[in-house]
């Protein structure tokens, strides 16, 4: 992939080049929101607005990459909580476990009949 991308900057430095040498002595006039520029090379306006671009590109792809890390930061934290309660559910005994199931059925009944007293009065 490196390579892929080292080719197509080669190609795009390339054909600047081609492009700047043949208009070398082609002068311009920007307009930049107030302000305007007479008589400036065509090539160095390419170069210009080729630099402000990169320059662009790396600013985004540096907030995408922050953006990523925290994220997988955030995702490493929560699998190294999640083994550690798994760890330590692995380690209970099995009458804790039973105890804790015979606790939500209770629970469970509870919410049943709370259910049927509000139908009952409604």
């Amino acid at each position: 992939m490196v390579l892929f991308i080292m080719l197509w900057a080669a190609i795009f430095t390339v054909v600047g080049i081609i492009i700047g040498t043949q208009n070398g002595n082609t002068m311009v006039n920007v307009s930049l929101l107030n302000w305007t520029f007479h008589n400036v090379s065509l090539t160095l306006v390419l170069i210009e607005t080729f630099a402000i671009g990169i320059i662009f590109t790396i600013i985004v792809a540096l907030i995408d990459e922050i953006r990523l890390k925290n994220r997988l930061w955030r995702s490493q934290r929560e699998i190294k909580s999640l083994k550690e309660e798994l760890s330590a559910l692995r380690n209970l005994p099995i009458e804790e476990v039973s105890e804790a199931e015979s606790i939500k059925e209770e629970e469970e009944e509870q919410e049943e009949k709370h259910k049927e007293n509000d139908k009952e009065i409604k």
